[in-house]
């Protein structure tokens, strides 16, 4: 099993360039362990299209005069990519396909999966139009074989780089697998987010760790430092998957002004976030308003002030050992308590926070995914 950053090779395999007097050249695919086809212009220098392969004894259909070149996979069948907005490097099965368009996993970017083509994929495209065009002119067979190709030939000889996180794609139909770095991304097919599992993971690991703790911690001041840890951690989850979300809605037409507001937006406080989100997009963090095959959600008027609390709560957890301090007085609406007081956490605070945060997030993806359907 490969690790982040190993070098992932490509497949071996040989490519035979066959010249036929009456019928020019032929060319043979063999030992490949997977491959897609790219029309290049006659002269070499331009990507025309990617290419649907052919049954037996059909013929592929692309612009002509061309030469069909090819790409062939790393050893785990899949191909890197570099977004031509963001230019970040992700691995995918996914090249080409019906409309003939790429996500990008990290921004969002819809462009033409050419594209997305890597700067060593193309050196190696070339390398393949060289080939050709030199048993062409040369009126000779050709043959490059992948395994006895040296450093010495670097357009021939590229890798690809195993990332931190695969996933396959849960949507029906789709099932593109994805190699990315960090955790959540976008599926480069369908367009669709990972975060469904991986935020659901985060959350029912919280809530084991609560259980544990509530059966088998005795000691009260170590129950309170899991509680505290828990509330903290819920909203270090909802913030990675917010900011997640926000790449989608930066994709939407807005002014310059508008995008940067955006930019800004602290999920760490989520009542300002779900104002502005409700204000400009008519979407927001504790409503969803239900569709054909996911219900209602709305979070009680009670809840959201308990959150407000247990945000500035969070915050002096981190920041002033859980000391109260006037800006806590001043915005978290809790009467209870004074001026420099330790406030420690409760068993029954720290669950019902953990919930509240779970379904902020579930609200807040479902917005963003389907509420401008």
């Amino acid at each position: 099993m490969s690790d982040f950053k190993d070098t992932i090779p490509t497949a071996s395999g040989v490519v035979d360039f066959i010249y036929d007097p009456q019928r020019g050249i032929a060319i043979k695919y063999s030992n490949f362990r997977a491959l897609y086809f790219v029309a290049v212009s006659m002269d070499g220098r331009t990507l025309l299209t990617t290419v649907p392969g052919a049954g037996l004894g059909q013929q592929m259909v692309y612009p002509k005069p061309a030469v069909l070149t090819c790409i062939q996979s790393d050893e785990q069948c899949m191909w890197g990519r570099n977004c031509p907005s963001c230019s970040k490097y992700f691995r995918t099965t996914h090249v080409m396909d019906i409309g003939d368009t790429t996500c990008c996993p990290y921004c969002v970017q819809v462009a033409p999966c050419l594209a997305f083509v890597t700067k060593a994929q193309r050196g190696y495209i070339t390398a393949f139009y060289d080939s050709f065009a030199h048993a062409y002119i040369g009126k000779c067979n050709t043959q490059l074989a992948m395994s006895a190709v040296t450093d010495s030939t670097p357009a021939w000889h590229y890798a690809e780089v195993k990332q931190q996180v695969h996933f396959t794609c849960q949507t029906p139909d789709c099932h593109t697998q994805t190699d990315i770095l960090g955790e959540y991304g976008y599926c480069p097919r369908c367009g669709r987010t990972n975060a469904r599992v991986l935020f659901a993971t985060h959350f029912d690991g919280l809530l084991s760790k609560f259980e544990t703790t509530d059966k088998m911690v005795t000691d009260r001041n170590a129950r309170a430092e899991v509680w505290e840890d828990i509330t903290i951690k819920s909203v270090s989850a909802f913030e990675a998957l917010a900011k997640h979300l926000r790449q989608r809605l930066l994709r939407l037409p807005m002014t310059a002004n508008r995008r940067r507001e955006l930019e800004r937006v602290n999920f760490q406080k989520p009542l300002e976030a779900d104002a502005l989100l409700t204000q400009w997009f008519d979407i927001g963090l504790f409503q969803w308003p239900g569709s054909t095959t996911i219900p209602t959600r709305a979070t009680p008027a009670a809840d959201v002030a308990f959150i407000k609390k247990m945000v500035q709560r969070r915050h002096i957890f981190m920041h002033n050992g859980g000391v109260v301090d006037q800006d806590y007085l001043d915005y978290s609406g809790d009467a209870n308590v004074q001026l420099g007081e330790r406030i420690r956490a409760r068993s029954n605070e720290a669950k019902r926070f953990m919930e509240a945060v779970r379904q902020m997030g579930e609200n807040f993806m479902d917005n963003v995914e389907y509420g401008f359907e």
